[in-house]
């Protein structure tokens, strides 16, 4: 059986939070350095999730979408404090209606 572990990729006071929780952190300040550290954790193998928050995965989208990925890790995009800027929301709804041919989530 695999032991797999959480990373959290944002900014210090958002990686402390999380590391609060028993995650992994990996305090980031700008896109390429999040990028870097994203094809690192998950080329590892060791992670099963990997979060990153919108502020630092805002301008690596598309990098982000290249990173091969199978059943781990799961890349996950979720606020900072600064609020949401629903990329998070989007990139899962695209993803479901990529699963399943249907708009399941609706509209905004």
């Amino acid at each position: 059986m695999s032991v797999y572990k959480i990373a959290m990729i944002g900014d210090s006071s958002t990686v402390n939070g999380f590391s609060a929780g028993g995650f992994i952190g990996f305090p980031a300040y700008k896109g390429e350095e999040a990028l870097s550290l994203l094809k690192e954790l998950s080329s590892s193998r060791e992670y099963a999730i990997i979060f990153i928050t919108e502020t630092l995965a805002e301008n690596i989208l598309d990098e982000i979408s290249e990173i091969p990925t199978g059943s781990v890790p799961a890349i996950i995009i979720i606020p900072d404090q600064s609020g949401s800027k629903g990329i998070g929301y989007l990139k899962i709804k695209g993803e479901v209606e990529k699963a399943i041919g249907i708009d399941l989530l609706g509209k905004e």
